[in-house]
């Protein structure tokens, strides 16, 4: 049966899956004290996400096996998994527990330590969980570092040490820039609106994008109305109410843009703008204005053979969920506005320019 498990789990199909775990059932009812089968059927729920039956089976294979034959990197294993599934089904105290043993022992990746620190943050032991993470980043094997600084952000910020926390945030983007660790993590964070929250932190760093911050903690209250970090987040929206925005816009194109001049502009448009995503306040939204120079005739034999789009605005979405007649609403709004801006003129013939700059809600 173990062997026939071992095959259909080889093949990964989610069919052949379903139908390991009955052969493992089976194994496990004719030997109830068999850790292997224990632990095959864990790992088969730890990569479905089944963390309440993943904890009960490693559990169970933990103390059923025998450790003179396991391999102090096999055990540490094992219970880097428990600890993961523990946490993840909401047993924080057992995850802690088994992690802190885990590390003690002696045979701690540098991700044991980061996962403690990380169900230390959960539990709100704020100090513990930074001395877990420094540990995970002086280990030999310093899994995901970006994380761990994003982690300690988390930490620190918390913890009121915002000078701490911006600097590990620092540390975290210039790891991850693109954030991937944050917006396609390896497995779910232990609380609603975490990464929301560590995303947030992220956007502080220099160049701070205070719209994406806004965006971001606003999320976190939303996904977490219990949170007892609540507080801090709307310390840092308060905070960010005299931000002036845009605080960031670009350009690109054929024609010579002054990116002061069109800042200046589109700050005084910001309130109208902003009030667009009114009935949006998790929304972020990314607007781009094209505009282009006279056009030399077509009837011109020398005119110039050059691409310039036509005038336009363009609204994409950049943080937040917005259906179709939502966004189709916002966009109407958003281009009314952004018509009336008073942009710098594309003054060289059969030139343009595109602008682009983020809007949040009010």
């Amino acid at each position: 049966l173990m062997r026939a498990a071992t095959d259909a789990l080889n093949q990964r199909a989610a069919d052949r899956m379903a139908e390991a775990i009955e052969k493992l059932d089976e194994a496990i009812q004719l030997m109830p004290r068999e850790p292997d089968a224990y632990r095959l059927r864990g790992e088969v729920y730890f990569d479905r996400k089944a963390w309440a039956k993943c904890a009960g089976d490693l559990a169970a294979a933990d103390s059923y096996l025998h450790r003179s034959e396991e391999t102090p990197r096999s055990l540490a294993e094992l219970h880097r998994k428990l600890g993961l599934c523990q946490a993840r089904a909401g047993k924080l105290s057992d995850a802690e527990r088994t992690l802190a043993e885990t590390a003690a022992s002696g045979n701690a990746s540098g991700e044991v330590w980061m996962r403690l620190g990380e169900i230390r943050i959960a539990m709100g032991k704020l100090d513990e969980a930074i001395a877990a993470l420094r540990s995970a980043l002086e280990s030999s094997e310093p899994a995901v570092p970006a994380m761990i600084h994003f982690l300690l952000a988390t930490a620190y910020d918390r913890a009121r040490r915002p000078a701490d926390a911006l600097v590990e945030a620092g540390e975290g983007v210039k790891i991850d820039h693109p954030l991937a660790t944050l917006l396609n993590p390896t497995l779910p964070p232990l609380g609603p609106g975490e990464l929301d929250y560590m995303l947030a932190l992220a956007y502080t760093t220099e160049p701070a994008r205070p719209e994406y911050t806004l965006a971001y903690f606003r999320r976190f209250l939303k996904a977490a109305p219990e949170s007892p970090w609540r507080k801090r987040a709307e310390d840092h929206l308060r905070d960010l109410k005299t931000s002036e925005l845009p605080s960031l816009v670009e350009g690109n194109g054929s024609a010579v843009l002054d990116l002061k001049a069109v800042r200046a502009a589109a700050q005084r448009a910001m309130p109208q703008l902003r009030a667009c995503l009114a009935e949006f306040p998790n929304a972020l939204v990314g607007v781009e204005i094209t505009r282009s120079g006279p056009r030399t005739p077509r009837t011109d034999r020398l005119r110039p053979r050059l691409f310039a789009p036509p005038d336009g605005v363009t609204v994409r979405v950049i943080v937040g969920e917005l259906v179709d007649r939502d966004l189709e609403q916002v966009d109407r709004c958003i281009e009314a506005q952004a018509a009336k801006i008073a942009l710098p003129p594309a003054k060289e013939r059969d030139t343009y320019y595109k602008t682009t700059f983020p809007v949040v809600a009010p």
